[in-house]
């Protein structure tokens, strides 16, 4: 019996949330390595991090993950920017979270309106994007 597009993403959507675990419990020595790449990059290339939610949210890392990048997008009430970089950090550069919070604190004033205002160009191009016929 064939199973139904509601079941699909459940599957998906489980098996992007398993990928978040093991990166959450992966060996701490490999979370920091990760976190300390992925700060550098939050530092230095904000541009690429909008770059890869984009990719995210158009499914280039899972269907299950797309569906959780999707989820945020479709609430605009959440600071849907931290969720999704703390989504690209972790499916892109394996940073745990709370580890990716914590970078987000260490970033100058300057650094985190250049990283914001890339990921919100993100948002809006997504949203774009899904209004179009």
């Amino acid at each position: 019996m064939a199973a139904t597009n509601q079941e699909y993403e459940l599957r998906e959507l489980a098996s992007a949330h398993k990928h978040m675990t093991r990166i959450e419990t992966a060996p701490i020595d490999d979370r920091k390595e990760a976190a300390a790449s992925f700060f550098e990059a939050m530092q230095k290339l904000p541009e690429l991090i909008a770059e890869r939610i984009g990719w995210l949210i158009d499914g280039n890392y899972g269907y299950g993950e797309m569906l959780m990048a999707k989820r945020v997008l479709g609430s605009p009430r959440m600071n849907r920017s931290a969720v999704l970089v703390q989504l690209i950090g972790a499916f892109e550069w394996q940073s745990p979270g709370a580890m990716t919070r914590a970078a987000w604190k260490k970033l100058s004033r300057d650094q985190q309106v250049r990283l914001e205002m890339e990921v919100q160009a993100a948002i809006r191009m997504a949203e774009a994007e899904a209004a179009a016929p």
